[in-house]
């Protein structure tokens, strides 16, 4: 690995200043030096660099720079933690419209959680939810609460990073199973890319991807995508727009400041195909399953509104010590208004039918929720070395701000599965959560990565974060929490590309939930992982393999509004991903995921020892494609298969969700020099399957075949 590349473009080599030496504590640094009269000038040192290199295109899927794991630009070999880097290959092989649906093929991640839910990325990593405090834009935290969230199109970014395991060394709050990490698409070279789209629903979109470098260091780029029609479910139609524009200017002194907007409108209906019982669509009842399409809802009454807006400011520069001082701001404002009825069961809300007709219950649910946050994150980083060992020291702040002011309130009606019926507006009662919550966030943190020994790599963590929560409402509160968080990992990197490491790491997520309701202090998780990465210099294949237990601890239990935190689960398990080109057209990836995820500690006593639910033990995905050459030259042809393993419909373990295979097939065609048709049919053989439950009256179809052709033009 030749760290030099980095700097590729700046000077490599500099000379301490007295200031760097007091920031690495005043001690006399054990370096080589050229003594003169009057001073000492020491010997240069290699640096890292731009921070650029790591979140632009991936052009080196086993070893690419990254900023994931790290906040510093290092190679994907150096983060002590298990990581995925999906590039564009990645994000456009089966035509996505969601981001979850770019994960199917990545070790570590469950997704379609709850089946094919249009307007929600559902993710889980290593048996975890992490789709509320899991999802970060750019390193910064895009939280969500209940309905308070942020949806980002797939085509609005340029890479998705997963980082597997407890995080909150590097940032803050989140889920002990890990971060998705999306980067969006900056400004800096020549695009010119339009996309025609159709699926079978029938539907159809269009996006476009201009950008250009100007004069004095400039850039633009802009980037837009509009989707329309129906959806593959009954009356399930409408329309999301997506407008994402942004500009760069480098000062004279070197200061590159990129400004980038995103805009997102839907205005949509809901989907069928989930919050399903167990008894009619796992197993068969008399009026035998209910159609994996059907929707209960009313066409009329039902809807789907999101407005969101949100914009970003980077600012980087590198000084002549070559640290470099790199700050994040982004603030966003979201409003999602819905209304929809679901199935919440059979009659009385029961988990088995009561007659032929299959008669639901079926809650007609709405709300009005507004969000507002802010966040920034400040670093400062670069290397100082203390005779032979080397320190990549990063030093850095973040604070992150949460408004959120929902509104919730539902009525009842009913409907069956052999005849349903449009059931109209519902008689909504008053609303049952009428509130404001707000959070805030302060983190410092630290990082010491030391290179030693033509090989060692040793990292350590440190940060300490100070969060406030508060909320009105019947059940107002106002709490503070105050959370220290580790990370210590030991890697050797070899010169045959391998790259074997063990890692410890912790995690905490703060809860905006009333003490009232005995949740009184954040969830804590730990993890000890070990694992090898391993890539080659011939740059044709890849390995990634680690195993790991994650204690999550503190873990809320209990039914709403009596809470505690006496709950324990601990996620143990095993990965591997990789990718082999055999450079003759073939190239074929693999992932694997085992997990062993039971409960340890509950207020209900007889749930300890269970396996929670939506927790498959196993997942595997399977894919390869081939690229003629001769006469069908420009032809590509690829198949994948996906297989979820077997989980549980009920907390007590008594009813099986069986395992599921699907496969997928897709290809591109080069019509001519600058245009490609694409070709893509997941599901195939229109499986009908569920993802998952939740419980025994919330099961999940997974999604049908669906065909998508596109033309993806470049100029």
């Amino acid at each position: 690995m030749n760290r030099n590349s980095w700097s590729r473009g700046l000077p490599s080599r500099i000379v301490l200043s007295a200031f760097l030496a007091a920031s690495a504590g005043g001690a006399a640094l054990a370096q080589d030096s050229t003594e003169t009269e009057d001073t000492y000038v020491l010997e240069p040192i290699t640096v890292l660099g731009n921070q650029e290199d790591a979140t632009g295109p991936v052009t080196d899927k086993g070893n690419p720079p990254t900023v994931t794991g790290s906040k510093v630009p290092v190679y994907a070999n150096e983060v002590p933690q298990s990581l995925s880097v999906l590039g564009k290959e990645d994000l456009e092989r089966f035509n996505a419209d969601r981001v979850s649906e770019t994960l199917r093929y990545t070790a570590g991640m469950m997704t379609d959680v709850f089946g094919d839910d249009n307007d929600t990325d559902w993710m889980r990593i290593r048996g975890f939810q992490a789709d509320q405090n899991g999802i970060y834009l750019d390193n910064a935290q895009n939280l969500a609460f209940a309905f308070g969230s942020f949806y980002t199109d797939p085509y609005a970014l340029e890479r998705i990073e997963v980082l597997r395991g407890p995080s909150s060394a590097l940032y803050g709050g989140s889920n002990p199973g890990g971060i998705v990490n999306y980067v969006s698409k900056r400004p800096g070279a020549r695009i010119r890319e339009t996309v025609l789209q159709g699926k079978d629903a029938p539907s159809g979109s269009i996006a476009f991807d201009v950008g250009d470098p100007l004069d004095n260091g400039e850039a633009y780029r802009v980037v837009g995508r509009f989707e329309g029609g129906d959806k593959y479910d009954e009356f399930n139609h409408g329309e999301r727009y997506t407008f994402a524009p942004s500009y760069k200017v480098t000062a004279k002194n070197g200061t590159e400041l990129t400004f980038l907007a995103n805009l997102h409108v839907a205005d949509e209906k809901h989907n069928g195909s989930t919050f399903l019982p167990y008894h009619g669509t796992v197993r068969r009842q008399s009026f035998g399953y209910i159609d994996d399409d059907e929707n209960f809802s009313d066409p009329d009454w039902d809807s789907y509104r999101r407005e969101q807006f949100s914009a970003t400011a980077i600012v980087e520069h590198t000084f002549v010590n070559d640290f470099t001082f790199t700050a994040i701001g982004r603030a966003g404002v979201a409003s999602v208004e819905e209304s929809y009825w679901y199935p919440g069961g059979y009659t009385g809300f029961a988990a088995v039918p009561a007659d032929n007709a299959g008669t639901l219950s079926i809650i007609g649910f709405e709300h009005d929720t507004l969000t507002r946050t802010a966040q920034t994150d400040v670093r400062y980083y670069g290397i100082v070395e203390t005779g032979p060992v080397e320190h990549d020291l990063l030093f850095g702040v973040d604070a992150r701000y949460y408004w959120l002011d929902e509104t919730q309130a539902f009525g009842f009606g009913t409907t069956s599965v052999t005849n349903p019926i449009n059931p109209g507006a519902p008689a909504l009662g008053a609303p049952f959560q009428d509130a404001t919550s707000t959070q805030t966030q302060v983190g410092l943190y630290f990082q010491d990565q030391l290179r030693f020994g033509d090989g060692w790599i040793v990292t350590g963590n440190l940060r300490f974060d100070r969060v406030h929560t508060e909320q009105d409402g019947a059940n107002g509160f106002a709490r503070r929490d105050g959370k220290f968080s580790y990370r210590a990992a030991v890697a050797y990197d070899f010169s045959q590309g391998i790259t074997p490491y063990v890692t410890y790491s912790t995690s905490f997520n703060p809860q905006i939930t009333s003490p009232a309701n005995g949740v009184t202090k954040p969830e804590t998780g730990e993890q000890i992982e070990t694992g090898f990465k391993w890539a080659p210099n011939s740059g044709n294949m890849y390995v990634n393999a680690a195993i790991f237990q994650i204690n999550r601890n503190d873990v809320v239990t209990g039914v709403n509004p009596n809470f505690e935190q006496i709950g324990e689960i601990r996620s143990r398990g095993a990965e591997l991903e990789g990718g082999y080109d055999f450079r003759n057209g073939l190239t074929v990836a693999t992932a694997l995921t085992y997990l062993d995820v039971e409960i340890l500690d509950d207020k209900n006593a007889s749930l300890i020892g269970k396996t929670p639910t939506l927790t498959p033990d196993h997942e595997l995905t399977l894919r390869a494609d081939y690229a003629f050459g001769g006469v069908a030259e420009g032809l590509t042809l690829g198949a994948g298969v996906r297989h979820r393993g077997e989980s549980y419909a009920d907390t007590a373990n008594t009813l099986d969700v069986p395992d599921s295979t699907i496969f997928d097939l897709y290809g591109s065609y080069q019509v001519v020099e600058n245009a490609e048709l694409n070709l893509s049919a997941t599901n195939i053989a229109d499986r009908r399957y569920v993802t998952g439950c939740q419980t025994e009256t919330v099961c999940s179809y997974g999604s049908g075949r669906e065909v998508t052709l596109s033309l993806r033009a470049n100029w």
